[in-house]
C-alpha cells in the first residue's frame, strides 16, 4: 500500500534544488538587475560596466550548458576586447557629458521600455511555442560548445555574416575616430 501512496507524497514534498539550479537563479538574478541597469544608468561608462557584468553572467550560462570554449570567448572577446573598444569610444566622443544637463531622450524612457517589454514577450513566445532552441544540423548536444564545432558552423554556414560583422566594427571604429577629430579641429 505504501508503494502507491509514494508519487503522491513526492509531489507533496518540496525537492531540494542542486546546485545548479542555485548557481542559475543567482546568475539570473544578477543579469536581469545588470541588465536594467545597462539602460536605466546616467551615465555612459557605468552602463558599460553593467555590460561587462552581464557578458560575464552570459559566460556562466555557457559554463552551465558545458560549453566552455564559448565561455572562454564571451569573456575574452566580449568582455574583453569589445569592452575596451566600447570604453574608448564613450570617452573619446561623450568626456564629460552628465554635467552638460538635462537628458533630452529622457521622454522616449517610457516608450522604450514598453518595446522591450513587447519584443520580450514576443522573444518568449516565439521560443516556447517554436523549436527554435534545437541543435543545428547533425550536431549532437554534447558537442555544442566544442571547438570544433564552432569552427565548422562558423567558418562553413556563417562564414558571410561574420565578415559582415568584422566589417561593421572596422567601420564603427573608423567612425568613431573621425567624430572625435572633427571634435578636435
Amino acid at each position: 500500500m505504501m508503494h502507491l501512496a509514494t508519487p503522491i507524497l513526492a509531489l507533496a514534498l518540496p525537492t531540494v534544488p542542486g546546485p545548479v539550479t542555485w548557481v542559475f537563479a543567482v546568475n539570473t538574478l544578477v543579469a536581469v538587475f545588470s541588465a536594467i541597469n545597462v539602460v536605466a544608468q546616467q551615465n555612459p561608462v557605468h552602463s558599460a560596466l553593467f555590460l561587462i557584468a552581464n557578458f560575464f553572467c552570459i559566460a556562466v550560462y555557457y559554463l552551465l550548458l558545458s560549453a566552455q570554449f564559448l565561455a572562454v570567448v564571451q569573456v575574452i572577446v566580449y568582455a574583453g576586447a569589445i569592452m575596451v573598444l566600447f570604453l574608448f569610444v564613450i570617452t573619446l566622443l561623450s568626456p564629460g557629458r552628465e554635467e552638460t544637463g538635462p537628458n533630452r531622450l529622457r521622454v522616449l524612457q517610457l516608450p522604450a521600455m514598453a518595446l522591450a517589454i513587447i519584443l520580450g514577450i514576443g522573444l518568449a513566445g516565439v521560443l516556447m511555442f517554436n523549436d527554435v532552441l534545437g541543435a543545428p544540423g547533425n550536431v549532437s548536444p554534447q558537442a555544442l560548445g566544442t571547438v570544433q564545432t564552432v569552427g565548422t558552423q562558423l567558418f562553413r554556414g556563417f562564414l558571410f555574416p561574420f565578415e559582415v560583422t568584422s566589417l561593421l566594427l572596422l567601420v564603427a571604429m573608423l567612425g568613431a575616430i573621425v567624430l572625435a577629430k572633427r571634435r578636435v579641429d
